[in-house]
């Protein structure tokens, strides 16, 4: 088994449930790789059982993230001939933030301040009035 890690978009979510009751996805996820041509997408059949499946149900359709696993083959034997059908596996998934700025700009509201607070805060600033006068007086 040799393993793999990948950049992903997961395309289509079908899900099940095995005997034990874990959650399996499966479907359909898009990958980049280079070619001659240069820079090429192409689609794979995948398939998660467990915790990474659980995160993929959750982020939905059109998930970007970074998927840990390998390739399973599968054989379909139609008679006088077998198809090999590679399906992914992934064992780890890690999404990625779906709308870049939303990582380097994220809405934080501004705290606003307590009663009791504005009071010292209205304090502070007569003092500092007070104490400009002071200030101008000082010989350095």
């Amino acid at each position: 088994m040799i393993n793999s890690i990948c950049t992903t978009t997961i395309k289509t979510i079908n899900q099940t449930h095995d005997s034990s009751g874990s959650l399996i996805v499966f479907g359909v996820m898009e990958f980049h790789y280079r070619s001659k041509e240069g820079p090429t997408a192409d689609e794979i059949p995948y398939r998660s059982k467990g915790a990474p499946a659980v995160i993929i149900n959750e982020l939905g359709e059109a998930t970007l993230g970074t998927a840990i696993g390998f390739i399973d083959l599968q054989t379909d034997d139609r008679g006088t001939y077998k198809e090999k059908i590679a399906t992914f596996v992934i064992r780890q998934f890690a999404p990625s933030s779906a709308n870049p700025s939303e990582r380097f700009n994220p809405k934080v509201q501004k705290p606003e301040t307590p009663d009791f607070a504005k009071e010292l805060v209205e304090v502070d600033d007569s003092v500092a009035d007070e104490n400009k006068d002071q200030a101008d007086e000082i010989p350095f």
